[in-house]
């Protein structure tokens, strides 16, 4: 069997696509200051407690592979869960009940999974970081069931129409920071680091270059590198030349700390918008001074912001999962189920997959938690259906902490 063993995960009651190198497109979620967990823990959290059948999601992650380590994210979905049991009521009063199955990245793995969570009888599957969601999706697409991507970047998460994202994705992400720094920032001249990959070369090339040279900015570098480089002063010296004046960094969060070193070790000065998976707290800290005034298009909230969300958001974490970094990934897996338990709570036959499906087609201009409202009729970013919003938030590392630049969605 080459997924691990589903992890059953009830929580009613406690008191307190794709391939590994498709990681270099992840950029769905916000970092944060760790240090705000110390003010969550203060926080006051309602108790409203959910009572009766449960209603069963499952979900399918990569805990841990040769491509990093995600176990983040299944801690984020279940501290979520036992926040919507706990505090909020369940879903329209009926708690919800995890079923998890960790996959090794590969689609044969995480097919194996969909099937094994099949037998649960889900109303629909959460792919938290399911790097083998080309396998996943059409097993769970045949049995009618629908799927949610909080940190979409394999073409059946952006394609499939059984598959929905709340968060923009790599890619829309790229296409907003582009966008961003042509109107906003003036670039004049800009270059494109990537891991030489297919997947990366296409949002390069289609999401970055396209959209700068669309908002007037001709001169546009490309600069390919090597999966397994590490030392980047070669290719960000290749990229600075000709008097570039912003560079944009598509790559795991290991390739932007070693994109940061080389910026200080070159004293570059031009603007760096890097991917949303590097405002991490650890990239942060490991980037030192060179991460001063670094951008990043982000899906959800800053965790850091001071916004009903955020601050619910923190306190549920600082109570269910402590250890848990507050940045990349975990805000937006916590947000998507959190939303997801509202549409539940909607619906008539919550446990029914049809229904559910029909729900989720049906969302139009829909608050979601802690991401911008969302509309699931396929339209919304050209040629990926599944991502039911493009929106964004731009940030800016100052001081060690993310500050909203833009302070709205965008783009607008």
């Amino acid at each position: 069997m080459s997924g691990k063993r589903i992890a059953r995960s009830s929580f009613r009651v406690a008191a307190s696509a794709c391939t590994v190198l498709a990681l270099t497109l992840v950029s769905a979620c916000a970092g944060s200051d760790a240090a705000t967990t110390g003010e969550a823990e203060k926080a006051e959290l309602p108790v409203k407690k959910a009572q009766g059948k449960p209603i069963v999601i499952g979900m399918i992650n990569n805990d841990s592979n040769a491509a990093g380590n995600f176990a983040n994210v299944g801690q984020a979905t279940r501290a979520a869960v036992k926040y919507i049991n706990n505090n909020l009521g369940g879903a329209g009063g009926r708690p919800i009940r995890l079923e998890y199955c960790a996959s090794n990245g590969t689609s044969a793995a995480s097919a194996n999974c969909a099937a094994q969570l099949l037998q649960e009888k889900p109303a629909t599957v959460i792919g938290g970081l399911d790097l083998g969601s080309d396998g996943s999706i059409p097993v769970l697409a045949k049995a009618g069931v629908p799927y949610l991507s909080p940190t979409p970047t394999s073409s059946a998460d952006l394609t499939s129409p059984t598959s929905f994202s709340f968060v923009a994705g790599s890619a829309p992400s790229q296409g907003a920071a582009a966008t961003y720094a042509a109107k906003e920032l003036k670039t004049k001249k800009a270059a494109v680091l990537f891991n030489e990959n297919p997947q990366a070369r296409l949002t390069a090339e289609k999401f970055v270059r396209n959209v700068l040279k669309a908002h007037g900015v001709s001169h546009v570098t490309m600069a390919p590198f090597s999966a397994n480089e590490t030392d980047m002063a070669g290719p960000l010296s290749h990229a600075l030349k000709g008097g570039t004046d912003t560079v944009f960094g598509i790559m795991p969060e290991a390739g932007c700390v070693n994109v940061l070193k080389a910026k200080q070790s070159l004293a570059s000065t031009a603007n760096y918008f890097f991917s949303g998976n590097c405002a991490a707290p650890s990239v942060l800290k490991a980037g030192g001074s060179a991460a001063e005034g670094t951008y990043f298009p982000v899906s959800v909230q800053p965790a850091n912001a001071d916004t009903p969300d955020t601050k619910a958001f923190r306190s549920a974490m600082a109570r269910y999962a402590p250890s848990v970094d507050l940045g990349v990934y975990p805000e937006s897996a916590f947000g998507t189920a959190v939303t997801l338990s509202r549409v539940l709570a909607k619906i008539d036959k919550p446990d029914d997959p049809s229904a559910v499906m029909s729900a989720l087609r049906g969302l139009k201009n829909q608050p979601t938690f802690v991401g911008p409202k969302v509309t699931c009729d396929g339209k919304q970013v050209k040629s990926l259906p599944s991502v039911c919003s493009d929106k964004v938030r731009i940030v800016k590392s100052e001081n060690g902490e993310l500050k909203d630049d833009a302070g709205r969605w965008y783009p607008e």
